[in-house]
């Protein structure tokens, strides 16, 4: 199992983007982005993985996730996010790989497809795709804001509101990992 060290980036707007850092930086770099709703945690076993084979792995929360800044004027379009990407590369000694899942991968895709074309050295996307289907988006909205304002009374009732969401996949008996992503 690697060593992990926590590090803080500064993205766009000066907001604090929090990451675990695995392995030494003499190892090709390796840039995990989650998705929404997600953290950095998710990419941990992954990142571990890599550093098994000799690449420095870096897992950022994305603005707003995690122990990441919220933006203080709530500007979470994604052009904001491919912007704390494009900051935290030239924090960088070297042009990272990125891997981005949903979100991530989105954001990564302003960022190098809009934005910056040379700014990663190569990009993998998880869950992303070129079209998406309306009725789709607005159903992981709807959850995803569903309980925005008055949040769960216990990690007990978030749980149980995913599983509701998704009945096909087994509810988790150890909550510890949905304690890391819940705020």
């Amino acid at each position: 199992m690697s060593d992990c060290k926590q590090h803080t980036f500064v993205g766009a707007d000066n907001l604090a983007i929090e990451a675990d850092v695995y392995g030494d930086e003499t190892g090709r770099s390796i840039l995990f982005a989650h998705g929404g709703g997600q953290t950095r945690h998710a990419w941990r076993k992954s990142a571990q993985l890599l550093v098994a084979a000799g690449f420095q792995s870096i897992c950022i929360d994305l603005r707003g996730h995690g122990q990441s800044d919220w933006s203080p004027d709530a500007d979470y379009s994604i052009e904001s996010f491919a912007g704390d990407l494009l900051c935290i590369c030239d924090q960088l000694e070297q042009k990272p790989a990125l891997v981005g899942a949903s979100l991530g991968g989105i954001a990564a895709m302003i960022a190098a497809g809009e934005l910056r074309p040379d700014v990663f050295s190569a990009v993998v996307f998880v869950d992303v795709t070129p079209h998406m289907e309306p009725a789709g988006v607005e159903k992981i909205v709807g959850f995803m804001s569903e309980h925005l304002v008055e949040g769960f009374a216990s990690l007990e009732d978030a749980a149980e509101v995913i599983a509701s969401y998704l009945p096909n996949r087994p509810k988790p008996k150890d909550l510890s990992g949905l304690k890391k992503i819940s705020r």
